[in-house]
């Protein structure tokens, strides 16, 4: 359980560094930056769901989120 938490914080800092990159251009999408954001509070909610479940000892099955690439829309592309 211990490396699926490790690689749920790995994942939320890659997504946090391409919202930083996002963000450092000089005219962000802002749709894009508001999917990297939804995507990084649902991989915060996810371990801190992990870590309470842990902390209070019960044995259930956890909840996990599907891995689904991020593909923003190019140009019109479809």
């Amino acid at each position: 359980m211990d490396q699926f938490i490790k690689s749920l914080r790995h994942r939320r800092a890659t997504v946090q560094a391409r919202i930083e990159d996002e963000q450092a251009r000089p005219a962000p999408d802002q749709l894009r930056l508001s999917a990297l954001k939804r995507l990084k509070l649902r991989f915060r909610d996810q371990i801190e769901f992990i870590e309470r479940i842990n902390r209070s000892g019960d044995t259930i099955p956890i909840p996990v989120v599907r891995r689904r690439s991020f593909r923003p829309l190019l140009s019109g592309k479809i």
